[in-house]
């Protein structure tokens, strides 16, 4: 102070300051930045994750068609045979394939573990790409809806036949066709047993509309699956 140098010291104080000021900012930026590219690569984990369930999705979507196509076919040659006066059997093997076919029921396993951890957690708050956003909360929607409906109205009628089957059909006989990989017809009383049962009819011409009906349905849940995965390959290759 004696030497008049006050106005110097606080100029290099206050230059100091603005040197830890500027050094804090910067540390914070950059720890920002971390974060958010930490953020970033886990929300991409997590939308990998997402299209690992849903391709496992389309696998059990294409097998549970596979299934229902075979019953709308068979539905289409056995529902008119059993409406017929006659009942004329062209293809004995073929009928009772196909009336076997009706007993098959899909069970579609949840693999949605992603999507519902991202939504419990609250992380769909920070979702970055609204438009997957949307697409994933309409396919998720519809899957489950489908899948719903086909659990608690497709498979009882199957099961129902399926227990049919083994109440009307004598185990030799039922072994001639189910299960095997060399199927036999079975004898006459097969069929019979199958034309005089009133509960068959109905239960076949059920089966095959919910078979047409959800086929489509899964065609479009999988239509929406691939559309999602396509745009996941695009922009997060």
């Amino acid at each position: 102070m004696k030497k008049n140098k006050t106005g110097k010291y606080l100029k290099y104080a206050f230059g100091e300051i603005i040197l830890v000021v500027i050094g804090i900012l910067i540390a914070l930026q950059i720890n920002n930045w971390n974060e958010a590219n930490k953020k970033k690569a886990l929300m991409i984990t997590n939308i990998r994750s997402i299209a690992e369930d849903i391709q496992t999705d389309i696998l059990d979507i294409k097998k549970t068609n596979r299934s229902l196509h075979k019953q709308v076919v068979a539905a289409n040659y056995i529902i008119p045979i059993l409406e017929s006066e006659n009942r004329i059997i062209a293809d004995s093997l073929g009928f009772i394939m196909g009336f076997n076919s009706f007993t098959s029921t899909q069970i579609i396993s949840e693999r949605s573990n992603t999507w519902n951890y991202l939504n419990s957690s609250g992380i769909l708050s920070e979702f970055p790409d609204a438009k997957l956003l949307k697409l994933l909360q309409d396919y998720y929607k519809y899957y489950n809806n489908v899948v719903t409906n086909f659990t608690n109205s497709g498979n009882p009628a199957r099961l129902e036949i399926r227990k049919l089957k083994y109440e009307l059909f004598s185990d030799k006989e039922h072994r001639k066709f189910f299960p095997t990989n060399s199927p036999k017809i079975p004898n006459v009383e097969v069929y019979n047993a199958i034309f005089k049962d009133s509960r068959i009819l109905p239960l076949c011409r059920f089966i095959g509309s919910t078979a047409y009906y959800f086929e489509s349905s899964f065609n479009s849940v999988q239509s929406k699956a691939e559309t999602i995965l396509d745009y996941i390959d695009e922009k997060y290759k």
